[in-house]
Parts: C-alpha cells; structure tokens; sequence
C-alpha cells in the first residue's frame, strides 16, 4: 500500500492483492520504521458499520464499511472518496494503484510493484 498525505488529505492507494484481502475481510497494512525509533503505521480496517478515519495509538486507520467495500471492489471504479467536516476537516480516500502514467526518475530506486490494469483512458492521461 503506498500512502501519501497533505496537511488536509490522506490518500492510500492499494495493490490487487491487498484489495482481495480487503474483500475477504482482513486489514491492510503500511508500515514505516526508522533506525529503532517508534514506527509509523497506516492501517485499513474493512467491515465496520460506518467509514470513518481515525488516528489512535500512533496509527492512522481507515475504517471502511461494507458498502464501501462493495463499490471499491468494482471493476470500473478508481477509487473511494470521503471527507470529514468540522474543525478537523479531513479527506481521506482509498484508490486502486494502476501503472505509473509517467516514468519514474532512476534515482528514485522504486521497485517494481503490482497494479490494477489501467482503465479506460489511461494511455490519454500520458499526454496532459
């Protein structure tokens, strides 16, 4: 699961596999440790009442409902998208993780990682 968050947004983007654990019911997790110190984790959580976004006990956790699930798990949808009102406003949103649109600088040293087969339109989207 990749992750990548602003100061009002988090956004998970997840693997085919992690998907197919997500329907069966089981979470998903990203990790990060560094050097020994405390960790920093990310967590989906499926099958839950209501889909909501929490930060508990230094991890950051999408809980995502059943329905939710269902509409993630459509072929022809790229994503869930939510977002939290109030004080703490936040949107958060799980996408499916399909091929990189444009090539990844060497430098970078990312392995190779397993993607959805990219929808409609993709090769369009190289070009803008």
């Amino acid at each position: 699961m990749k992750v990548r968050w602003t100061k009002n947004s988090v956004r998970f983007r997840i693997t085919p596999s992690e998907l197919a654990a997500i329907e069966r019911g089981e979470s998903v997790t990203e990790s990060l440790h560094i050097a020994g110190n405390a960790g920093w984790r990310a967590t989906i959580i499926s099958d839950t009442d209501a889909t909501s976004c929490t930060f508990e006990s230094g991890e950051l956790r999408i809980y995502l409902s059943q329905i939710d699930r269902k509409q993630l798990a459509q072929a022809d949808r790229q994503g869930v998208y939510f977002q939290r009102d109030g004080k703490l406003a936040l949107r958060y949103f799980i996408e499916k993780d399909f091929p990189c649109a444009h090539p990844r600088a060497g430098e970078a040293m990312e392995a190779p990682s397993e993607t959805f087969a990219p929808p409609p339109g993709f090769e369009e989207r190289k070009t803008l």
